[in-house]
């Protein structure tokens, strides 16, 4: 009542301005005590925030109840009296220091909430005694939050400072919150300021500027200073990962989701005419690139990275405007990114890369952080079309231009090229797009920019010819960099499901020469012996010069040419198999061993370190003699029957043998990882899961070892699950293949394999009855049939796998209650594939064939048709109230129906496991149309038995009608087209 300012209109006061000063300073005094007080660290630093001469009143006693009744009492000033402390325009710092410690309070506050889980008794209890003052002051805030703006520009400049600097002093130093909690307090702060005491876009920016500025502790990897190249930092003894750096980083991630990209990086809303205020009228703000560009470099945070947050971000910013107002932030991005990847370059290792380069696969890889953020960066943009071939064949045109500084090398540009052409080279390569882009004046495809590329490639492996052959090998020279690079610019990609390579460049005939002349200087001075040099370094550049040369030579391979390739494709597999098959021993060990130990955690441990594979190397060489082999195989399937009489070395017979020993050498790999899993999964589900997991390490290697399963023929795979089954380790081939199709951390490719190998002859049959039953694993359909009769004896019950036997009886109970892509459904479905896929390979009218019928019906739980129709029913419902007799299918029915359909005329269910990866709804909901499809065809007794006892009518009817429109004409016809065979 005294100073008066309780209402916006009643400014009257009984003291002097002199006087209201002296009480305000007594006031800050009065919250500065309560902010030291504090338990939270960055509240307690922001004191040192507030104007020195403000500091200089000297502070309360350490009284806690003191400081508390005298903070209350100082509050409840203020809270009276706002438009009198507003209109004391001539004391900025005072009225800046109040305004600020009203807001550190309730920044208090909010860390309070959060964090008071985590609490000890003692911290609680002193929160707890201050939480009155904190909460008081978040109320106030929140009750005049539309006031903040009138204040004058310095005021508001003011608090913004002192907020900024309390946000950067709690991302360094608090610790005692979550980081997901913080990152989001924080943000929620920053924009409550940028919308509470900001007026346009200016002073918006120069808020984002104030906190983005360059400290002790940030940026970790960039400054703002761009004119030199001290602006870019350099790593310290805590790395990339330094705790501050993290949270710094999250905050500007949710403040780019909630701000947006324009805003936070691009400031192109400043395009609009700005309101010429006295901060704004003079100011320049220009894009932050930088700021891009360390984000780029940190690469993972809480709850974000650069791959799947800002990467996005960044992408649909590019995409919602014109080049023109983002293509220099961009070009502003690669240029910071390319400058550090080149400074740093000396610390990037070759061996790093993957040995095989695949377009956006892994970039945790490169280690390098500039490089990686350079390369995601790169593929990005040109995955998503921002940047085609034409800026492609610039930057190209500028990477090249960087190789030499004069006649010299430069060596960092040397080594990190390979790894920015990986991503660029391909689209280079886009000749639909570069047809349309790239033409000269009488609109045909300018053959410059082509040129270019090979001229450059062409003078690189010349170069390489120059240097002694690779068994030669010394250390320091730079033999593997120009190697890399010469590699990085021949993609060679995967294609369809059997993985068969397909060229992305089109080389003349000169360059394939030189290739060629490349491979053969290796082939003469090596001989035929691998022996010759067993560096590591030495086997992956052989290994991927052979899998270039295969692709884009291979027609001009002689017979030395091919003894050449397959003898080192033989060796590095057979050298895998050694080593996975040592894995699988070890991994038995452990397990036969401690079987009845009751230290789970030890257990584990040692099955950690048992498949953890310390020589990358080995997998890499391995993957690239994998990926060759595939190939050759995808040339043999897919020549021409006229090139049949040619002359060419490949086709003839003394290759075979030897092609059958890789490809079972392959297959043992295979069979090897899966029994590894079931051995750990007879122990626990957390044993088997450290097998599979081991996997993802080498994904690419493990996908191309499917691809070549898939291709196998049945009598490899007789060999190779003979050679297991003799093997005597506690787990055979089957349980091997079991356990890779119901692995808990299931590969897509491997499932498909496994499914594969274990619905088809000849292991069909033990993967249904096991070994006790179908003994043994002759291909030939007469023994098979006679071993089965003999087996299945009147007297005996039928017996299934005991993989199969639990999820055929028993899953389904569990199943109905699950997700619809719950891995456990999938392998419900899977199982009954197989079960179905077996009974439909059976002779009609057959004894076994019967018995399995009789063995379904009697023990296979019915609730797997329930499950079946859980994925179809709600959109049935939907058809049939809207009663869409003759619109369109809804996208779940269409699929469904066409399945089963399909199953239906086929006879089989694997064009829909063909299909299955990656799981989504739809594609379940087709793989239930297809198995009840096939079940309505074999078993359509049990099928009925079901339907009958089903209670609810209205279900009833709509599983009728699918039945009756999609699932009885090819019922129907399959059944008049065995009426014509026995005719």
């Amino acid at each position: 009542s005294v100073l008066g300012g309780a209402t916006e209109g009643n400014l009257d006061s009984f003291v002097s301005r002199k006087s209201m000063t002296l009480i305000f300073r007594e006031v800050l005094r009065k919250l500065v005590s309560f902010i030291l007080d504090s338990s939270f660290s960055s509240v307690k630093q922001a004191s040192a925030l507030f104007d020195s001469e403000e500091n200089c009143l000297g502070l309360d006693s350490k009284n806690t109840a003191n400081v508390v009744d005298m903070a209350r009492f100082a509050l409840q000033i203020v809270e009276g009296s706002f438009f009198c402390l507003r209109a004391l325009d001539e004391e900025s710092g005072l009225v800046s220091s109040i305004s600020a410690a009203v807001f550190i309070i309730d920044w208090e506050y909010r860390m309070s909430v959060a964090v008071e889980d985590a609490l000890d008794d003692e911290s609680r209890k002193k929160i707890k005694a201050r939480m009155d003052i904190c909460e008081s002051a978040h109320g106030y805030l929140s009750n005049i939050s539309n006031l903040w703006k009138s204040f004058s520009g310095d005021v508001r400049k003011g608090i913004r400072s002192i907020l900024i600097c309390t946000i950067r002093l709690a991302i360094f130093r608090e610790d005692k919150l979550d980081n997901k909690k913080f990152a989001a307090l924080c943000c929620m702060m920053m924009t409550d300021v940028l919308e509470h005491l900001c007026q346009d876009q200016y002073e918006e920016q120069n808020l984002l500027d104030h906190l983005l500025s360059k400290g002790d502790m940030w940026p970790w990897w960039i400054t703002p200073d761009l004119n030199s190249m001290e602006g870019l930092s350099k790593s310290d003894t805590e790395g990339i990962y330094a705790y501050g750096n993290y949270k710094f980083v999250s905050l500007i991630d949710k403040l780019i989701y909630k701000l947006g990209l324009h805003k936070v990086i691009a400031c192109d809303d400043l395009d609009i005419l700005p309101l010429l205020t006295k901060d704004s009228a003079n100011t320049k703000v220009t894009s932050r690139a930088w700021v891009a560009a360390e984000v780029l470099c940190t690469w993972k945070w809480p709850e974000g990275s650069a791959a799947t947050s800002f990467l996005p971000q960044l992408v649909s910013f590019a995409k919602s405007r014109n080049y023109s107002s983002y293509g220099s932030i961009l070009d502003s991005i690669f240029s910071i990114l390319f400058d550090g990847a080149l400074i740093y370059g000396e610390n990037c290792s070759q061996s790093l890369l993957h040995a095989w380069p695949t377009l956006g696969e892994d970039m945790e890889d490169i280690e390098e952080p500039f490089l990686r953020a350079l390369v995601s960066f790169l593929f990005t943009l040109l995955k998503e079309n921002i940047w085609g071939p034409e800026k492609a064949m610039a930057l190209f045109q500028l990477l090249v231009d960087k190789l030499f500084v004069g006649e010299a090398v430069n060596s960092n540009c040397l080594r990190i090229l390979p790894s920015i052409l990986c991503v660029l080279v391909p689209t280079l390569c886009q000749r639909s797009i570069r047809s349309s882009e790239c033409t000269n004046k009488d609109g045909k495809p300018d053959p410059l920019n082509e040129n270019q590329m090979q001229d450059a490639v062409k003078s690189w492996i010349q170069r390489i010819l120059l240097f002694p052959p690779l068994v030669t090998w010394q250390t320091g020279q730079d033999m593997e960099e120009w190697f890399h690079l010469v590699f990085s610019c021949y993609p060679l990609k995967a294609t369809g499901g059997n993985e068969i390579m397909k060229l992305d460049r089109d080389i003349d005939h000169e360059e394939r020469v030189l290739l060629l002349n490349l491979f053969r200087k290796q082939r003469n001075e090596s001989g035929r012996s691998i022996a010759a040099n067993q560096l590591p370094v030495v086997q992956i550049l052989l290994s991927k010069l052979m899998v270039i040369c295969l692709g884009y030579c291979w027609r001009e391979f002689d017979e030395e040419d091919w003894e050449f390739l397959f003898f080192h494709l033989r060796c590095w597999i057979e050298s895998a198999v050694l080593v996975m098959e040592e894995v699988a021993e070890n991994v038995n060990e452990i397990v036969t061993e401690h079987s009845s130990s009751d230290n789970a955690d030890l257990i584990h441990k040692k099955l950690e370190e048992s498949v953890l594979i310390s020589d990358n190397s080995l997998i890499n060489i391995s993957k690239n003699s994998v990926f060759s082999f595939s190939f050759l195989c995808g040339l043999l399937e897919l020549q021409p029957t006229e090139d049949t009489d040619n002359l060419n070395p490949l086709r003839t017979e003394r290759w075979d043998p030897i092609k059958n020993q890789i490809l079972e050498s392959i297959l043992r790999l295979f069979f090897s990882t899966g029994i590894a899993e079931a051995i750990a999964g007879s122990y626990s589900f957390e044993a088997a899961s450290i097998i599979s997991a081991s996997r993802f390490y080498h994904r690419s290697f493990w996908e191309s070892v499917a691809s070549s399963v898939l291709r196998s023929p049945p009598h490899t795979r007789d060999e190779a699950a003979k050679s297991i089954k003799l093997w005597g380790l506690s787990k055979g081939p089957i349980s091997s293949l079991y356990a890779i199709l119901f692995s808990s951390r299931p590969m897509p490719s491997l499932q498909l394999a496994a499914f594969a190998v274990l619905s088809t002859e000849p292991v069909s049959k033990l993967a249904v009855f096991g070994e006790g039953i179908a003994p043994c694993l002759e291909f030939d359909s007469n023994t098979y049939q006679e071993s089965i009769n003999l087996d299945l004896s009147p007297e005996e019950n039928i017996h299934l796998t005991k993989e199969l036997s639990y999820i055929i009886e028993k899953l389904p109970y569990d199943v109905l209650d699950m997700d619809l892509v719950a891995e456990q459904r999938v392998h419900l479905f899977l199982a009954w594939s197989l079960l179905l896929s077996h009974l439909s390979s059976l002779p009609s009218l057959s004894n076994p064939r019967e018995r399995l019928v009789q063995y379904i019906q009697n023990s296979a739980n019915p609730l797997i048709l329930d499950c079946l129709f859980q994925h179809l029913l709600s959109d049935l419902s939907l058809m049939h109230v809207l009663k869409k007799k003759d619109g369109e299918l809804p996208n779940v029915i269409s699929e469904a129906a066409t399945a089963a359909k399909c199953s239906i005329t086929s006879g089989s269910v694997l064009f829909s496991v063909e299909s299955l990866w990656p799981i989504d709804p739809v594609k379940m909901a087709a793989f239930a149309g297809a198995i009840y499809g096939l079940m309505l065809r074999l078993l359509p007794a049990y099928v009925w038995g079901w339907f009958s006892d089903l209670r609810d009518r209205s279900t009833s009817s709509m599983i009728e009608s699918f039945t009756r429109t999609w699932c009885s004409p090819p019922l129907v016809a399959n059944e008049l087209s065995l009426v014509c065979i026995f005719i």
